[in-house]
């Protein structure tokens, strides 16, 4: 259970930090191009610099992200192995997210997508 909702976490991870440094590069572009755009030769040079610091940005605050979603999944793990069903201070959805993801996990690999 715990490597189906780790799995689906780094993927979206992954997702967060394409989107957000394609986001941001894009619109800097574009920022560039309208308000510098007959003062600078090549705006490759800037773009590339904005992405970088964007991937940067976005690698932080993903770690973070990804630290709570971690810290979240262990301690609901803990929760389980330490109390009976009625007594869990875990919420039903939790669980009910975590079983569905384990079985479509489950149903990938068995078709051999993973």
């Amino acid at each position: 259970r715990i490597s189906a909702v780790s799995i689906a976490s780094q993927l979206v991870l992954f997702i967060l930090k394409v989107f957000i440094t394609v986001a941001s590069s894009v619109g800097g572009y574009y920022y560039l191009n309208l308000h510098f755009g007959d003062d600078l030769n090549n705006l490759m040079v800037p773009t590339l610099l904005i992405a970088t610091i964007a991937y940067a940005v976005s690698e932080m605050f993903s770690e973070v992200f990804g630290m709570a979603i971690s810290t979240i999944l262990q301690c609901f793990v803990v929760d389980e192995e330490m109390f009976e069903a009625e007594e869990r201070f875990a919420p039903d959805s939790l669980a009910g997210m975590i079983d569905s993801t384990q079985q479509k996990y489950k149903k990938k690999k068995k078709v051999g997508v993973v």
